[in-house]
């Protein structure tokens, strides 16, 4: 599994698979760093920029409960806070490839982008998980 980058697409989806607009997809095409990034409506690629903060652990979930003294996981949990602080075009140039699960169905799709410009969106396969 791993990490990945998370993709939203503002620009229309491929006929036929217009039920998918403005889901969250996953893609591993980037730094795979949970980063956000839009594909806008006239095709541009945005990344949100974010900060990390760390969270004192006085204001964690689990501090003050029994969980905090059993286990060193729950001290981590909350320990960051993403800050989001802006947005930043990004001029790419080659194939962005992205996935969805929907409805039982994984839902793979690659969009080509020329020095910053989207061409096109297709799909790349669907995969039905009910066999």
């Amino acid at each position: 599994m791993g990490m990945f980058d998370e993709l939203k697409c503002e620009y229309p989806m491929p006929k036929g698979y217009e039920f998918l607009q403005n889901k969250s997809f996953q893609t591993k095409t980037f730094d795979n760093l949970m980063d956000e990034y839009v594909i806008t409506e006239d095709g541009r690629l945005i990344r949100t920029i974010t900060e990390w903060e760390p969270v004192p652990k006085e204001e964690r979930l689990y501090y003050g409960t029994p969980e905090w003294d059993k286990n060193p996981m729950f001290q981590i949990i909350g320990s960051i806070k993403v800050n989001k602080v802006g947005q930043k075009e990004i001029p790419y140039h080659g194939d962005v490839y992205f996935h969805t699960l929907f409805n039982n169905k994984f839902y793979d799709f690659k969009a080509r982008f020329t020095e910053g410009v989207l061409n096109y969106i297709v799909l790349e396969k669907e995969t039905c998980l009910n066999r």
